[in-house]
């Protein structure tokens, strides 16, 4: 079974990993005027210790998220540059699975194998 929206909607978790990496995700549906895609999401991987410029200030590798949807868009951020590169939103299911295939971690998550540990 293909991953849908519904499998999405709620999901939270974070791993972190024996080199001090980690990856958290967040995704939620939301009515939020803030939110015109209808979701709020962090897509993140990064490290426990920030280590610039191998990550920004905040630890992070690539991060993709909408804090600033309503007047921004969505966002790409990726280490070891500062400003993020606005992109377009293809739809969260499918930038779900963009995130999973460009980081070099296993997959978690909501998938047609369930929730699997890394």
């Amino acid at each position: 079974m293909a991953l849908t929206p519904t499998d999405l909607d709620g999901y939270a978790r974070t791993d972190i990993y024996e080199d001090d990496t980690l990856v958290r995700v967040s995704v939620q549906r939301t009515t939020d005027t803030a939110y015109p895609s209808g979701w709020r999401y962090t897509l993140h991987y990064g490290t426990l210790m920030p280590d610039p410029p191998n990550t920004l200030a905040d630890g992070t590798i690539r991060r993709y998220d909408n804090a600033h949807e309503e007047t921004r868009g969505h966002d790409l951020h990726v280490a070891p540059d500062a400003d993020p590169q606005t992109i377009q939103f293809p739809g969260m299911v499918d930038h779900y699975e963009r995130f999973w295939r460009e980081i070099p971690k296993p997959r978690f998550g909501p998938s047609d194998d369930g929730d699997s540990p890394p």
